[in-house]
């Protein structure tokens, strides 16, 4: 999921009810209908395109994508964190410009904190994982100071938006079932994947299919989840939030206090994205925040909820992103 964008020079933009309920149904479904967005929040159909479009004109809204799951094609997530030895900035971006060619790396996020950088990068095997973490230690020679490598295993929270922006839910229910990927599914993913809300028969053009055998095959590729979703790319600067990343060591996690912590993740007004990971932090979250007492909020409920479990954290704010790619097409 796509974090920060254009953070310099940002307009700050100011939401009402309805514009933060437009935002939460675009965020479960980029491409719903103009006609059954307005019916669900009650306006009219050009009422709701002047506030999309002013959304996008104010940079608080820069594109549409599809989330893939990765999985699907063989692929494990892996997130590495990175401390450098304060190289200047040249040398720092031209770091950046080599790791920001590999296409296995999906993002590149800049902290500041006590590791510099957060690379998202996907492997099929470990013996592909080790020949692309020595490719980029290889890059940072002479600059690298400290590096940790997560695995990522298991999803606990994952949304666009925190609860605590909008009190509008969504319930998504969708039936699921294996389906078979092929090479026109890839072919569509490529295209939709930087552009979810391009148009049926747009799409069917450029891969030679009917509009109708487009939707056939998105509909399977839901069904299937494959596509997770359509979501906007949201810069959340805009909105004046802050983003954070939390790294956790809970020792003894086992299943009960497993699902302790889902529940506080999935219920937590301040928690955008967490997952479970095998390293030495075994929790990892995003925290979409405010201000620093949001932030505290948060972690003094988790120091509560696990008084004698947690022997170790980090805490690092975002600063900059360099790289975020919802489906790696070239990879395909």
């Amino acid at each position: 999921m796509r974090y920060l964008q254009q953070t310099k020079e940002t307009k700050k933009v100011k939401t009402d009810a309805k514009d933060r309920k437009i935002l939460a149904l675009l965020s479960q479904n980029a491409r719903i209908p103009l006609t059954k967005l307005a019916k669900q929040v009650a306006l009219s159909r050009d009422a709701v395109n002047y506030r999309i479009k002013n959304y996008e004109k104010d940079g608080l809204i820069q594109g549409y994508r599809t989330m893939v799951d990765i999985s699907k094609f063989g692929y494990n997530n892996y997130h590495l964190f990175l401390k450098l030895n304060n190289p200047s900035q040249e040398i720092e971006q031209k770091i950046i410009k080599k790791l920001e060619k590999y296409p296995n790396i999906r993002a590149i996020i800049k902290f500041s904190g006590n590791f510099d950088f957060e690379i998202a990068l996907i492997a099929k095997n470990i013996e592909e994982l080790d020949s692309l973490i020595t490719k980029i230690i290889s890059d940072c020679f002479g600059y690298m100071h400290d590096y940790e490598i997560l695995t990522i295993t298991k999803t606990y929270a994952a949304e666009t938006f925190p609860p605590n922006f909008s009190d509008f839910k969504i319930e998504r229910k969708i039936e699921k079932r294996e389906t078979n990927i092929d090479k026109k599914d890839i072919e569509i993913l490529k295209i939709i994947g930087e552009n979810a809300q391009l148009p049926l028969y747009e799409i069917g053009g450029k891969v030679k299919l009917s509009a109708d055998a487009v939707a056939y095959r998105i509909k399977n590729m839901i069904n299937s989840s494959t596509i997770i979703k359509f979501i906007p790319v949201i810069n959340y600067t805009s909105l004046d939030y802050n983003l954070y990343t939390i790294l956790l060591n809970i020792s003894a996690l086992d299943k009960k206090k497993e699902k302790i912590l889902k529940d506080f993740l999935t219920s937590d007004k301040n928690t955008l994205w967490a997952v479970k990971t095998i390293g030495r932090f075994n929790v990892l979250i995003y925290l979409l925040v405010k201000d620093i007492n949001e932030l505290q909020e948060t972690l003094l409920k988790l120091r509560a909820l696990f008084p004698k479990e947690i022997n170790h954290y980090e805490n690092l704010i975002a600063y900059e992103e360099y790289k975020y790619v919802y489906f790696p097409k070239n990879l395909f």
